[in-house]
């Protein structure tokens, strides 16, 4: 048993010593990535397509919506 709790022991403090060892600081290839990651999150990602066709679906439920209310008012 005393065997084990050492070797635990050691390995314990093996891995400190790599964790300790890990620098937080970035590299030059670390920050261009970042740059990279900030420049696609802060553009658009909508196509003028995508625009379209999100437009065709607010003017397709704007419709069904107006039908909707005809219908309810025809009824009363």
């Amino acid at each position: 048993m005393r065997t084990f709790g050492k070797a635990a022991l050691a390995a314990l403090f093996a891995s400190s010593a790599l964790l300790a060892g890990c620098d937080s600081s970035d590299g030059p290839v670390e920050k261009a990535g970042e740059k990279v990651d900030e420049a696609v999150d802060s553009m658009n990602p909508q196509g003028p397509m995508e625009e379209m066709g999100e437009d065709l679906d607010n003017a397709y439920d704007s419709a069904e919506e107006s039908a909707e209310s005809m219908k309810d008012a025809a009824e009363k």
